[in-house]
């Protein structure tokens, strides 16, 4: 990797958060709105503030728990 400090398990750590990251985020991206719309409520309100601070703190957790699982 170029770097002897960073072991593979931590560049794994890294990609399989950021792919499941990604993957979450599109799922939360899709069926929030549409929660909102069938509750009533106006979906382009709840899009941006409420999705990026749920995807950022499942993120966080997935990270976390990634981690644990590989690195420890």
């Amino acid at each position: 990797l170029g770097n002897e400090s960073v072991t593979l398990l931590v560049a794994l750590t890294v990609c399989v958060t950021m792919w499941a990251t990604v993957i979450i985020a599109k799922l939360i991206g899709c069926s929030l709105p549409l929660c909102a719309k069938k509750l009533g409520f106006d979906p382009a309100v709840m899009a941006s503030p409420f999705i990026t601070t749920i995807v950022d703190a499942v993120s966080l957790l997935v990270y976390f728990g990634i981690a644990k699982a590989l690195l420890f």
